[in-house]
C-alpha cells in the first residue's frame, strides 16, 4: 500500500551518471493505444466513457454514438498517422496498452510487434481503478498483463493506470510481478519508492507535454502542442548539462493523430530527431538503465 508522501526526492543532489552513449537527456514518446478498450454500453458498462472531444445531449443509458467514433478515428486512422511519423523521424516508442484495444486491432498490434515497440501495461480495460475493489484492481492488472504477454509475445515489464492509482495499485504491481510503475508525475528522473518495506521502481511520466491538453482546452493549435513540447526540451537539454534529466512526450491516436494536430509533432520530432547527443529511447530500457546504474541500496531518493 502507498501509505506516505515524498516531498524532498532529490532536491538539489540528484544522482551524477550519463544515460547511455554519453547522452545526458533521455527522451520518451509515448503512445496510448485504448481504442476500444474504453467505457461503452455495447460492453456492459453502465455508464458511457465521459473523456470525450465533445459531448452531446444524449440521454443516460444511451450509445453516444459520435463520440464512439472518435475513439474509431484513432485505431482506423490516426495510429498510422502517428506511427508513420515516428518512422520517418527514426523513432521508436513506447506504447501505454490497454489489452482489450490490442484484441480487437491486429493490424496494429502486429505493427507495435514488428516495430519492438516496449509496450506498457494500461489495464486491460481503460478504466479508472478507482472505486474498485482491490480484487477487482488484481484482476485487472492480471488480465492486462496476460493477454498482452500473449498478444505481443514479449513480457510486460512496466504498469500505467488510467490515473489516478489506487492507495493498493503499486503493491498489486510488485505482486503480479512488474518491474515499474509509470503512474507519477513526481520527476524528472526515474527513483525508488517504498511499497509494503521493499523498494519498486518509478519511472515518471508527464501531463503536461501531453496532447491530452487538446480535450482540456489548453492546447487550441499544432502550434501549441509544438511550442510547448520544445520549450520543455530545450529547458531540460540546458539542465542536462549540469544533472542528467528525463523527459516524456504523451500521444493518443484520436487526439494528436488528426492531420491539423499531427504538424505540431512533425515539428517536436524534426527538433528532437536532429539531436545526436541525446537518447531517444523506451520506457522499459530507462527502467532497465537505473535498475543497474541504481540498485536500491545506492539509490538517492
Amino acid at each position: 500500500m502507498t501509505a506516505s508522501r515524498d516531498f524532498v526526492g532529490y532536491g538539489q543532489s540528484p544522482p551524477e551518471f550519463s544515460w547511455p552513449n554519453g547522452a545526458r537527456l533521455a527522451v520518451n514518446f509515448v503512445v496510448n493505444y485504448e481504442e476500444g478498450a474504453e467505457r461503452n454500453l455495447l460492453d456492459g458498462d453502465t455508464t458511457r466513457e465521459t473523456l470525450v472531444e465533445a459531448k452531446y445531449d444524449v440521454p443516460e443509458g444511451e450509445r453516444e454514438l459520435f463520440a464512439e467514433s472518435t475513439f474509431e478515428y484513432g485505431s482506423r486512422v490516426g495510429i498510422w498517422r502517428i506511427l508513420q511519423a515516428l518512422d520517418d523521424h527514426g523513432v521508436i516508442p513506447t506504447v501505454f496498452a490497454s489489452a482489450l484495444a490490442l484484441e480487437r486491432n491486429a493490424p496494429v498490434t502486429e505493427a507495435i510487434i514488428k516495430r519492438g515497440c516496449d509496450v506498457v501495461g494500461h489495464g486491460y480495460r481503460w478504466i479508472p481503478h478507482t472505486g474498485m475493489t482491490v480484487e477487482e484492481e488484481r484482476r485487472n492488472i492480471e488480465n492486462c498483463v496476460a493477454a498482452l504477454e500473449r498478444l505481443t509475445r514479449r513480457p510486460v515489464k512496466g504498469w500505467f493506470t488510467r490515473p489516478p492509482n489506487t492507495v493498493h495499485t503499486r503493491s498489486l504491481l510488485a505482486q503480479a510481478g512488474l518491474a515499474y510503475d509509470a503512474g507519477s508525475v513526481s520527476d524528472d528522473l526515474p527513483y525508488w519508492d517504498q511499497v509494503d518495506g521493499r523498494p519498486f521502481l518509478i519511472v515518471p511520466y508527464s501531463l503536461d507535454v501531453n496532447d491530452t491538453k487538446f480535450y482540456k482546452g489548453q492546447f487550441f493549435t499544432a502550434d501549441d502542442f509544438a511550442r510547448y513540447a520544445i520549450d520543455c526540451f530545450d529547458v531540460l537539454l540546458a539542465e542536462s548539462a549540469r544533472h542528467p534529466r528525463m523527459m516524456s512526450i504523451g500521444l493518443h491516436p484520436r487526439i494528436i493523430g488528426r492531420p491539423a494536430r499531427l504538424a505540431g509533432l512533425l515539428r517536436v520530432l524534426d527538433r528532437i530527431s536532429a539531436r545526436d547527443d541525446i537518447w531517444i529511447t523506451g520506457r522499459d530500457a530507462i527502467a532497465d538503465f537505473w535498475r543497474e546504474r541504481f540498485p536500491p541500496a545506492e539509490s538517492a531518493a
